[in-house]
């Protein structure tokens, strides 16, 4: 299957669509907020029992082309497919943390598998992308879905899909005679997190809460993003690496770094301190270790 898509439409000047993986997105009912320790337990006890008992075709990706896009269908071990390999046998697994309500970090586990890795670069978790996507529960209903790509900011994502797309490299693109255009090796993978990465005791209209997820991703494309165009990019604006872009404010004047055009405030703009000679490298004058963007002095 050839993805074919209009050459205006992955112009510059997109449009953000909202969406079910949007962090944003809740219900309006009161739901009580369980233990985040307790809560993850249970959750990745039902997780690790749902990729034992579960696969994903796998055989039909032995001999994807370079233009196919992701058909990927979970299915229980039984009967004719008592002899599947598991997912749990095929993800891989990294931590994330997150904030309690005490301010205690509980790591979480996040699985995730690439079927394709992808021939480009990988976006970062701040990073505007071009994808197309299912959103999926454990009973395998679908949540949200996007066949053709949309572009989305990966800085306002739930925070399990948010961290999913690093993993993943963009494709190539041709561009034809009539103005249409095709994506080929593109990264192609899917991720499962508990809800702690998700909308927790939230959940959303279509998604119950303390709901783990599964969603099924293609990595089309992506844009480097610098919100306040001061030549610092978004990510790297996100001084402590926690990937909450809200709380690096460096002069206090609450406005975030990634949205302030003088981050020390000392009444020169980001741009014309960041790095002046080029050698990209942010420029230190007093040599105290801290960047001339971010010292007031």
């Amino acid at each position: 299957m050839k993805p074919i898509f209009r050459l205006h439409t992955i112009s510059i000047f997109f449009i953000l669509i909202f969406c079910s993986c949007k962090k944003d997105e809740s219900n309006q009912s009161v739901i009580p907020l369980n233990d985040l320790t307790e809560q993850y337990i249970i959750e990745n006890d039902s997780i690790v029992q749902f990729m034992k008992s579960h696969f994903y075709n796998y055989q039909d990706f032995e001999n994807i082309t370079s233009y196919d896009s992701s058909d990927i269908i979970f299915d229980s071990i039984v009967g004719d497919n008592i002899n599947k390999t598991p997912i749990f046998d095929q993800v891989s697994t990294i931590q994330i943390g997150i904030k309690d309500e005490n301010d205690q970090i509980v790591n979480h586990n996040l699985y995730y598998h690439i079927i394709r890795n992808g021939k480009g670069e990988n976006p970062s978790v701040a990073d505007s992308v071009f994808v197309s996507y299912q959103g999926l529960l454990f009973d395998g209903k679908s949540f949200d879905s996007r066949e053709n790509p949309i572009w989305m900011e990966g800085k306002n994502l739930i925070r399990g899909f948010q961290e999913f797309l690093p993993l993943l490299k963009k494709g190539d693109v041709t561009i034809n005679s009539n103005g249409t255009y095709n994506f080929f090796d593109f990264g192609i993978g899917f991720v499962i997190f508990p809800s702690g990465l998700g909308y927790f005791q939230n959940g959303s209209i279509s998604i119950p809460p303390y709901s783990p997820l599964i969603f099924k991703v293609d990595m089309m494309t992506f844009s480097r993003t610098d919100h306040d165009n001061d030549t610092v990019l978004t990510i790297d604006e996100d001084l402590d690496g926690d990937h909450n872009f809200n709380n690096d404010d460096t002069d206090s004047d609450n406005i975030p770094n990634y949205v302030d055009n003088d981050d020390d405030n000392d009444g020169v703009l980001t741009r014309n301190e960041y790095d002046t000679n080029n050698d990209g490298i942010p420029d230190d004058s007093d040599g105290d270790g801290i960047p001339d963007y971010l010292d007031s002095n």
